[in-house]
């Protein structure tokens, strides 16, 4: 019992200071740490049991005896586990449904990261409470009745604890979140509790959106930047030069956080420049698009700059063929990086005027493979703004306001998405969600989730059983230091 409560202890100490790694075809964090502590349980539960069995009298006295001793098992942590366990199959098994969605759970009721009990359904909640009810509650009710009073009482209250949330908040929302293989997560700049996040392309999937609760360190980003940004050119006080510097910052502290192989670097790199080697699969969109919206929205393009950053970090672990298409995308001499072969002619979109704007819209949705929507090219019934403090004056008309932005873009931008990037921004901010345009373009097929927002709702419950469970617990910690201090 020592041992097992020792290593939850452990484990919550290596999670706070390594945090959690996010990976769809191995295992995450989070389930290899919720399969750690359901095996732990397990064992400790069998052991509790077994060893009441053998230690018994042969007699009626035996049953009475088993039934006392069972309630030192940690009874609440292995239900738990159990019913974890279900979830996590389930959702592996929402992947291949159409609808993804959960038989046992649904994130759209949730309200944040901690309200794990909001995201069971009503069937599968009761269920839980129905066997901690009868094979926690009850045995603790009954060893108390046969004379084991504390460790019947100390069963009781962890139900308490457990159920009316008194283990807190826990802190894993602020460990340290890191993606690796094909869960590249992009969290989305939002002012809510929850959001979308984009998935990028991999090897074996499409770019995805997925609904999820807002994670404090996944935010951390997007919070202190992107929406300082947005609040600063609402209110007029920036300079073109800043979304650059807060993109470059974004990116920058984004890639610290991936666990990322060279196959997958390369994998993403033959999509991003549409090499002829490249996984159509990666093309999809698995998610669904809004009506009447096209693909230029300014959180799209904000995904595919972490992509084309990703590539750009990592041009050391991909072929020298794909490395001499780095320019294709960013103009190499702003870029600080060494020219590998023969640079290409010129960047996608760096040509001043509306003519550089359209080719670089082109480009994006040929990575979808998608037919180009007329309203992303024309905004002949869009009258301009009245005053733009981007280009500190009027245009005339929108076909020069559209110019006269997009050539102010590339002067302070180093690649393709970074130019469009401060054009769908800009435009948002003077323009609003008109002609086409939105600021998220592709949006989830629901709001059920995905399994790794699960899995991130689930730490509260975990940590709240694993609370309480040491409350259960916790002669044996006062036996083990009194053993101690007599030897």
């Amino acid at each position: 019992m020592i041992f097992a409560c020792t290593s939850w202890l452990l484990i919550h100490r290596i999670l706070m200071n390594q945090g959690f790694t996010f990976r769809r075809r191995g295992l995450s964090t989070d389930t290899k740490v919720c399969l750690l502590i359901g095996l732990t349980t397990s064992i400790w539960t069998a052991a509790v049991v077994f060893s009441e069995i053998l230690s018994a009298p042969s007699d009626g006295v035996m049953q009475r005896q088993v039934s006392t001793q069972i309630a030192e098992a940690p009874l609440l942590a292995q239900i738990l586990f159990c019913f974890w366990l279900m979830s996590w199959i389930d959702g592996l098994a929402s992947e291949s449904r159409a609808s993804r969605s959960f038989r046992f759970w649904n994130l759209s009721s949730v309200n944040g990261a901690f309200d794990w009990e909001a995201g069971l359904s009503t069937s599968f909640y009761l269920a839980l409470w129905t066997c901690i009810l009868l094979i926690v509650a009850f045995p603790a009710l009954y060893a108390v009745l046969r004379g084991s009073t504390t460790t019947g009482i100390l069963n009781i209250i962890s139900c308490a604890i457990f159920f009316l949330g008194g283990g807190a908040h826990n802190r894993y929302v602020h460990a340290r979140h890191r993606y690796a293989e094909d869960m590249l997560r992009v969290s989305l700049p939002t002012s809510h509790h929850e959001g979308t996040v984009y998935v990028l392309p991999s090897s074996n999937r499409g770019f995805d959106a997925v609904w999820t609760p807002k994670v404090a360190n996944e935010h951390l980003e997007a919070d202190n930047e992107a929406m300082t940004l947005f609040r600063n050119m609402r209110s007029g006080r920036w300079s073109p030069k800043e979304p650059l510097e807060r993109l470059r910052t974004i990116l920058a502290r984004y890639h610290q956080r991936l666990r990322i192989e060279p196959d997958d670097v390369a994998a993403l790199a033959r999509w991003l420049y549409r090499d002829l080697s490249a996984n159509p699969v990666m093309s999809r969109i698995q998610c669904q698009r809004a009506p009447n919206v096209h693909l230029i929205g300014r959180d799209l393009i904000y995904a595919l700059c972490h992509a084309e950053y990703i590539v750009f970090m990592g041009q050391g672990q991909i072929s020298r063929e794909l490395q001499e298409k780095l320019s294709t995308l960013r103009l190499m001499s702003r870029s600080g990086a060494a020219r590998v072969g023969k640079e290409e002619v010129q960047t996608i979109g760096f040509r001043r005027g509306y003519d550089g704007y359209r080719e670089a819209v082109r480009y994006v949705y040929s990575l979808f493979d998608q037919d180009v929507d007329e309203s992303a090219l024309n905004f002949a019934n869009t009258p301009p703004p009245r005053y733009s403090s981007a280009i500190a004056g009027k245009s005339e008309t929108i076909d020069q306001y559209v110019d006269e932005l997009w050539s102010l873009c590339l002067e302070h931008t180093e690649s393709t998405f970074t130019a469009l990037y401060m054009f769908t921004t800009v435009w948002f901010i003077e323009m609003g969600n008109t002609n086409g345009f939105h600021i998220f373009p592709l949006r989830c097929l629901n709001r059920n989730g995905d399994l790794i927002s699960q899995q991130i709702v689930w730490r509260q419950a975990w940590y709240c059983c694993i609370i309480a469970q040491l409350v259960a617990v916790s002669p044996a910690f006062y036996t083990a230091f009194v053993a101690g201090y007599l030897q």
